[in-house]
C-alpha cells in the first residue's frame, strides 16, 4: 500500500504536493511543487525573493539539510548610514500587539529561494521541473480565490503593499473572496522550470534585483550565492531522535536547548520553566528571527521525509520589474540584525529562527516546522514536547493551547486551566489572548509510520491531506 501525508499553509500548497505524489513523485517532488505553488497562494508570506531551508531523510539517504538562506552584502557596511539610504521603519498589526521593521530597497538581501529551489531538484528530485512548476503557473495564470487568511495577512502588511506604486497594484485585490491573478510570476515560474540552476543569479534577471542606486546588492553577491548543504543537528529523547536546524541558525538550538531542559525538570510546570531557561540563554546563541514565514512538510510512501520552511520577512515593498514577486526585508528585521542596522559581517550567512524539524521513533516519524518569528522556538518545542513525552496525537499535539515566554512576559491562548494561569501570574507577568492566533505560530506536520496523520495548524488556516496512491 502506498501511502502519503501532507500538511502546508494553504489548501492549493498541500494539493500541488499530493498531485505530484498521486503522478509517481516523491517527497522532494511534491515539496518544490508546493514550493512554488506557495508564491501563489501565499504571496506575502512565500517569495522567490526570499530565503528558507529543508532538512530531508529517507531510508537510503543520511539526513541533510539545505540552507538556502540569505547572504548579507558584500558591500561594507560600516561607512553606511541607514538614513543615506531607502530604508525606512513602518509598522505591522497583529491585533493585540504592533511590531516595527524596516522595509525599502536596502532592506533585502541576496534572495536564496530560487537556489534552494535548484539544488533540491539536482539532488533529491526525480521529476522534471517543468512537471512540477505546472500547478503553479495554472493557478497564476487563471487565479486563485482569496481565502480569510491571506487577506489577514494583507491587512497586517498593509503599509508594505502601500509602500509603492506597483505593490499597491500587485496585491490590491488581496481581500477574502476575490480572485488574484499574477502572470508576471506564471511566466516567471514557467522561465525559472526551463533555466539553467543559475539563471536566476546572473545578468540580466538579477540586474533587475539590484540596478538601483538605493540597493545594496550588487552583482557579485547574486554571482556567489551558494546553497549550503549542512549536517542537521541531532538530539536523543530517549527513543526518540530529533533533527533540526544546525549552526549558524539558532532556531533549532533553542529547541533542543527547551527539549533537554525540560527532560531535567521535575516541576509541575516544565514547559513553562524550560521556555524561561531558553530565554535566559538565548544571547550566548545569537537568537535571530524571520517573520512572514510559511512551513510545508511530505511523507512518500518510500519512507522520505520533507520538512520545509521558508520566509520572506514581511518583504520590502517593491515588486522585481516584469518577475510578480517582492524581495525580502531581512536587512530590515531588528533581530535578525543584532548588532544593529547596517552593521553586518560582509558576504555572510544571515541567521534565522527558521527551524524545519524531523522527530524519528521506531514506530513512527514526523516531520514538523512553522512560521510565526520569534515563537517558532517555542512552537515547535511545545508540539515536539507532546509527541515524545506525552504520546499525543499529532491533530492534538499541534492544536492544544499554546504559550510563549519573551521578554519577561508570558502569552498564553485560550485553553489553561485558571490553576495554572495563576501560577503564571505569581511567577511572570501574564497576557491572556481571547482567541488563537496566528501569533503564536503555524504548526503544519505529518505522521508516518504504523500511524498516519496530516495535520495543518488552524491559527494559519493550514491543510493536511493524507492519501493512497
Amino acid at each position: 500500500m502506498q501511502t502519503y501525508a501532507v500538511a502546508a499553509g494553504h489548501p492549493l500548497t498541500a494539493k500541488a504536493a499530493e498531485d505530484i505524489l498521486q503522478q509517481g513523485g516523491n517527497a522532494y517532488d511534491a515539496v518544490i511543487a508546493a514550493v512554488l505553488m506557495s508564491f501563489v497562494a501565499e504571496p506575502l508570506l512565500s517569495s522567490p525573493g526570499g530565503g528558507g531551508f529543508l532538512l530531508a531523510a529517507g531510508p537510503e539517504q543520511a539526513p541533510k539539510l539545505l540552507d538556502f538562506f540569505s547572504n548579507t552584502p558584500l558591500i561594507d557596511s560600516r561607512d553606511l548610514k541607514p538614513s543615506d539610504w531607502d530604508f525606512y521603519p513602518i509598522s505591522g498589526d497583529f491585533g493585540d500587539k504592533t511590531q516595527e521593521f524596516h522595509i525599502g530597497r536596502a532592506a533585502a538581501a541576496v534572495p536564496g529561494v530560487v537556489a534552494g529551489i535548484y539544488k533540491t531538484h539536482e539532488k533529491l528530485a526525480t521529476m522534471p521541473l517543468t512537471l512540477l512548476a505546472r500547478p503553479a503557473i495554472q493557478a497564476a495564470t487563471k487565479g486563485i480565490e482569496i481565502n480569510s487568511q491571506q487577506a489577514f495577512v494583507a491587512t497586517i502588511l498593509t503599509p508594505v503593499i502601500n509602500a509603492t506604486k506597483q505593490a499597491s497594484v500587485l496585491y490590491q485585490s488581496l481581500k477574502q473572496g476575490a480572485v488574484w491573478k499574477n502572470s508576471q510570476l506564471a511566466d516567471f515560474l514557467d522561465t525559472l522550470s526551463k533555466s539553467h540552476h543559475d539563471w536566476f543569479y546572473r545578468q540580466p534577471l538579477s540586474d533587475s534585483m539590484y540596478g538601483s542606486k538605493d540597493c545594496l546588492l550588487q552583482s557579485v553577491d547574486f554571482h556567489n550565492y551558494q546553497c549550503i548543504v549542512r549536517e542537521p543537528l541531532q538530539l536523543q529523547c530517549g527513543d526518540y531522535q530529533v533533527l533540526t536546524n544546525p549552526y549558524p541558525s539558532t532556531g533549532g538550538l533553542l529547541i533542543a536547548e527547551q527539549l533537554k531542559h525540560h527532560r531535567q525538570l521535575t516541576s509541575d510546570y516544565p514547559v513553562f520553566n524550560a521556555m524561561v531557561s531558553m530565554e535566559k540563554n538565548k544571547q550566548k546563541l545569537l537568537n535571530t528571527v524571520s517573520r512572514g514565514t510559511t512551513h510545508i512538510s511530505v511523507a512518500d510512501h518510500l519512507g522520505n521525509l520533507a520538512s520545509l520552511t521558508l520566509s520572506n520577512g514581511e518583504g520590502n515593498g517593491h515588486i522585481v520589474p516584469g518577475c510578480g514577486f517582492m524581495m525580502n526585508n531581512f536587512l530590515g528585521e531588528s533581530d535578525i540584525n543584532q548588532e544593529g542596522f547596517f552593521n553586518w559581517s560582509s558576504g555572510q550567512r544571515m541567521r534565522s529562527m527558521m527551524a524545519p524539524t524531523l522527530i524519528r521513533h521506531p514506530e513512527n516519524s514526523y516531520a514538523l516546522g512553522s512560521g510565526g518569528s520569534n515563537r517558532i522556538k517555542t512552537a515547535i518545542f511545545q508540539v515536539a514536547n507532546r509527541i515524545i513525552n506525552h504520546n499525543s496525537l499529532l491533530k492534538t499535539a499541534v492544536e492544544a493551547p499554546r504559550m510563549h515566554f519573551e521578554d519577561n512576559h508570558l502569552d498564553l491562548e485560550p485553553g489553561f486551566a485558571a490553576a495554572e494561569i495563576s501560577h503564571y501570574q505569581n511567577e511572570t507577568k501574564v497576557i491572556q489572548w481571547q482567541n488563537n492566533n496566528l501569533y503564536f505560530g503555524g504548526v503544519n506536520a505529518v505522521q508516518t509510520g504504523e500511524t498516519l496523520a496530516a495535520v495543518g495548524d488552524f491559527r494559519r488556516h493550514g491543510c493536511g491531506l493524507v492519501g493512497l496512491k
